[in-house]
C-alpha cells in the first residue's frame, strides 16, 4: 500500500513528464485531446472576463 506522501509524489511526477494534463482548476487528464479542451475552454473564460473588464486577484486596478 503506498502512503499518501508517495501517490502525491507520484502524481506531481506524472504531471512533470507530461503523462497527465492539469488545467488551472485542478481537473486532471491523461488524454491529451481532454486537456486541450480545457485549456482552450480556460481560455475563453478567461478573455470573456478580460471583455467585462475583471481583473484577477492581487492584480490592482487602475
Amino acid at each position: 500500500m503506498t502512503d499518501p506522501e508517495q501517490s502525491r509524489r507520484q502524481q506531481e511526477q506524472a504531471l512533470e513528464r507530461g503523462e497527465v494534463y492539469q488545467d488551472v482548476e485542478g481537473r486532471r487528464t491523461e488524454d491529451p485531446a481532454a486537456g486541450a479542451a480545457n485549456a482552450h475552454s480556460e481560455a475563453d473564460r478567461n478573455v470573456a472576463h478580460l471583455r467585462r473588464g475583471e481583473v484577477g486577484p492581487g492584480v490592482p486596478e487602475e
